[in-house]
């Protein structure tokens, strides 16, 4: 069927509207151009081979200083003497009999121990025994009167730290006899918080 017709009266073909049995129609344009092949992505590309191998890199060389031949010699320490035992003058009997008497008087005086208190008596005969024997060292003597009198003057804590001293510094010497000592010196701290502990009730 053709899709234009020809109009008598008007001499102008007229469009027709294409029946459903018409071919369907073709523009053809000679000025288009074909389709160009599209770049192909998963192309391989051959690896150069070269038997040419790479050179090291030469670092410029660097100007170091030379070492010292000799480094200048330390300054001398000057180390202060210790005092030995033989250097110190002290009264080995009266201060015996000062600790002895110092701290059995507070153990007269502390009969909350009940029977702990025999053993820090026996332990006491020990201290007086290795005294008067030369067992101990002379600091110790004076470490001891520090002790006993810090107990005296109701200052129970100086004690102790007194007494750990010596286990640190003197402890073969004094390991037998100074746990009666701190047993001492720990009922004299206990005794003197209730103290305080009343005191502040009391104002």
């Amino acid at each position: 069927m053709n899709s234009s017709g020809y109009t008598p009266n008007t001499g102008v073909t007229a469009p027709i509207d294409p029946g459903w049995n018409d071919p369907p129609k073709f523009s053809y344009n000679p000025q288009t151009t074909p389709n160009k092949p599209r770049n192909i992505l998963n192309k391989r590309v051959a690896f150069p081979l070269s038997n040419a191998t790479s050179s090291p890199v030469v670092m410029p060389p660097m100007n170091i200083p030379p070492m010292p031949v000799a480094f200048p010699p330390a300054p001398p320490v000057h180390q202060i003497p210790s005092i030995q035992p033989q250097e110190i003058d002290v009264d080995s009997e009266n201060t015996l009999k000062e600790v002895k008497g110092i701290l059995l008087e507070l153990l007269d005086n502390s009969t909350e121990l009940g029977a702990k208190a025999n053993d820090i008596r026996r332990r006491i005969g020990v201290m007086e025994e290795m005294w008067s024997s030369g067992k101990l060292d002379k600091r110790i003597f004076l470490q001891m009167k520090d002790l006993a009198y810090a107990l005296k003057d109701d200052a129970p804590r100086k004690a102790d730290d007194i007494h750990r001293a010596l286990m640190v510094d003197h402890v073969s010497a004094v390991g037998t006899w100074m746990p009666g000592i701190k047993q001492l010196i720990h009922n004299c701290i206990a005794r003197s918080d209730l103290l305080s502990i009343d005191k502040e009730g009391t104002e």
